[in-house]
């Protein structure tokens, strides 16, 4: 992040245009701390600084999401994100010619006893939700908000959408196989006690190999406390949230094909980095676009709020967007699963609900422009959306099964013994249960006002009109687009 800052002002005020140079020196920084970061862990006096609790690095997370929403977008979210795609690029290539040079054998058979639904880590059924589990790699309504809200503010030109989108989600979609690749590499013991919650498997090590072992994936307490060691950890039980694992999975990849065990620490911990760069990206753009959206919303009821120019409207819509999600990561932290179980299912329904709005507006832009020819491009993944999508905030909502629906498993809590965390727990279900009932609600009622104005169309009883934004001619010099 200093870097990137560093970059910003180099490019606004010390060398402006000069991209390609500043490009080269923010490389050298970041490649320089990545190799210095291993000596600043193993330092007796720097490491403590840098090592942060759960409740610290959320509270962190949410004050960067801030900072990136609010700052100018040149400031910190434009570099960062531009700087951090010469790491992702870099792992993505890596990991790809890594994979065809060591040919992993993948150690997760293709179906496990969990394939009815009874599963450790997500409870359900393949259908539905292993459609809103497998996101961005195949659809995704974030990446959809962002083509919208800040991509179109940041190409030099209206065709530098079909690279830097759609070559996006190839990536994307490329990211995600090998991603599965990377967990499968694991050993199906070793994946569950990673990934398992203590909550399920047990509060203890022993307990958690004992459980694990006895639905036939043998894992030991030896065995996690080696491998802990190799990567730097103090222990890999109870990692939830799919991070971890997916590290050692890439360390695994990385370390066969150079250098053996000896650097299998320092890939964990730099593919532990390479996801963090995912996750801060996904917060600084969907934060800024949120912020977007939520001042053009309260514009109407105070113009002054929808100038992006007045900056208490930009503080004061910032800190509210951040407050809805960073509740939400903070609930996460001190939730006794781990959060995961609550907050994935959640995200996977509204990115997917997101997708389907998206696939809403295409449709309409596409029968505006030409009729009926080419609606079923974006109708056919609409309905299959809107029927995984809608089964599963269903299924989430109202499933008797405790491990699925969220009131289900509030009234379970509420069944037994109550305790402070009990009662946190309870809370969370039914605002989960709630906030998922909403996104339903919104999201029909999105689709239902589309299909009116889609009748309308066809029918020639309503406008058909296109509203585009005037041409403007662009100040940039031919170089540059």
């Amino acid at each position: 992040m200093p870097i990137a800052i560093f970059m910003g002002i180099y490019l606004r005020y010390l060398r402006p245009g000069k991209v390609l140079e500043c490009s080269a020196i923010g490389f050298v920084l970041v490649m320089a701390s990545i190799f210095a970061g291993r000596s600043v862990g193993e330092s007796a006096t720097l490491a403590p600084i840098f090592t942060l609790g759960a409740m610290t690095l959320a509270l962190l997370i949410i004050l960067y999401g801030f900072l990136a929403s609010a700052l100018p977008v040149w400031l910190l979210l434009a570099p960062r994100d531009y700087l951090s795609t010469f790491v992702k690029l870099g792992v993505v290539l890596m990991l790809g010619v890594g994979i065809l040079f060591v040919r992993p054998e993948l150690q997760l058979p293709a179906f496990t006893r969990f394939v009815d639904g009874t599963g450790p880590i997500f409870a359900g059924k393949i259908f539905p939700f292993c459609f809103i589990t497998i996101a961005c790699g195949a659809i995704s309504g974030f990446h959809a908000l962002i083509s919208s809200g800040t991509t179109p503010k940041m190409i030099a030109k209206e065709t530098h959408a079909w690279p830097v989108g759609y070559g996006s989600m190839l990536l994307e979609s490329f990211v995600a196989i090998m991603a599965m690749i990377a967990a499968c590499v694991l050993q199906p013991g070793v994946y569950f006690a990673v990934n398992s919650p203590a909550g399920i498997v047990g509060a203890t090590p022993a307990a958690a190999v004992a459980t694990i072992s006895s639905w036939g994936f043998p894992v030991t307490v030896a065995d996690m406390t080696t491998l802990a060691h190799d990567v730097g950890e103090q222990t890999l039980f109870y990692r939830t949230g799919g991070a971890p694992s997916l590290a050692l999975g890439m360390a695994h990849i990385f370390a066969r094909s150079g250098g053996g065990q000896a650097v299998i620490g320092f890939w964990y911990h730099f593919a532990i980095m390479f996801e963090a760069l995912f996750i801060l990206t996904i917060i600084d753009a969907g934060t800024r676009v949120g912020r977007f959206m939520l001042q053009d919303l309260l514009g109407h009821v105070y113009e002054p709020l929808g100038r992006t120019s007045w900056m208490p409207g930009v503080y004061a819509t910032s800190a509210l967007v951040v407050g809805g999600w960073g509740y939400f990561l903070v609930q996460g932290v001190r939730d006794p699963l781990g959060g995961i179980n609550s907050l994935w299912p959640l995200f996977g329904i509204a990115n997917q609900l997101l997708a389907g709005i998206a696939l809403c507006v295409a449709t309409t832009i596409l029968l505006k422009m030409h009729r009926a020819k080419y609606m079923w491009i974006t109708c056919v993944p609409l309905v299959w959306l809107v029927i995984v999508t809608f089964t599963a905030a269903w299924q989430k909502i109202l499933s008797p099964i405790p491990s699925i629906g969220f009131l289900a498993q509030a009234d379970k809590l509420a069944a037994g013994p109550q305790t402070a965390t009990t009662a946190a727990l309870i809370f969370n279900a039914r605002l989960d249960a709630a906030i998922c009932g909403l996104l339903l609600v919104l999201v029909a009622t999105i689709l239902a006002d589309s299909v009116r104005v889609w009748t309308g169309i066809l029918r020639g009883t309503r406008d058909a009109q296109i509203c585009e934004a005037p041409f403007v001619l662009s100040q940039l010099r031919a170089e540059e687009l």
